[in-house]
């Protein structure tokens, strides 16, 4: 993992120590139960840096905050299986309950031309910029979209594109 060795390189090993064992020995839980402001707790239930425990006892204790477990044991939000991050932030923003945890986005099979589509929606690009690259109308570019969307069940382009880029063929 490239962060792996970011820190190795970036410190000696006492000093990696020191800070890790720094964090580890820190604790906010005093400070939980003051956050006033509506709060999202995600953890991965096998999650290999923190505890999952952990995690739903940090939502426990700060008042009114939504918990969400995820499946996967990446630390970071941005590795592993990202489309279930993305929707649950999403659905939290919009003021939406998380969805109920199930694997059904899991084994969506979208087709290649769906996945080309969302690929050029990652990367910003408009329906009709997309039609245009691709030869499509933007309608059948909207469609492609659209198709994709409801075999991942998801609530916007964005978190389709995420899904697509997070699990190649």
């Amino acid at each position: 993992m490239a962060f792996a060795e970011f820190q190795r390189r970036s410190a000696t090993r006492e000093t990696a120590s020191r800070a890790l064992r720094a964090v580890y020995e820190m604790d906010s839980t005093v400070y939980l139960a003051r956050v006033r402001v509506p709060t999202l707790v995600l953890h991965r239930r096998e999650d290999r840096a923190i505890p999952f425990a952990l995690g739903r006892e940090v939502a426990d204790t700060v008042p009114g905050a939504t918990f969400v477990a995820l499946h996967g044991e990446d630390h970071f939000p941005w590795l592993g299986d990202t489309l279930p991050v993305v929707d649950a932030m999403e659905r939290f923003l919009a003021g939406l309950p998380p969805r109920p945890p199930d694997d059904r986005h899991r084994s969506a099979v979208l087709t290649d031309r769906e996945r080309e589509v969302l690929t050029l929606v990652a990367q910003g690009l408009t329906d009709a910029q997309i039609a245009e690259r691709l030869y499509l109308s933007s309608h059948t570019v909207h469609r492609h979209v659209a198709n994709a969307r409801t075999k991942l069940d998801v609530p916007t382009r964005a978190a389709a594109a995420a899904w697509a880029l997070s699990h190649p063929k």
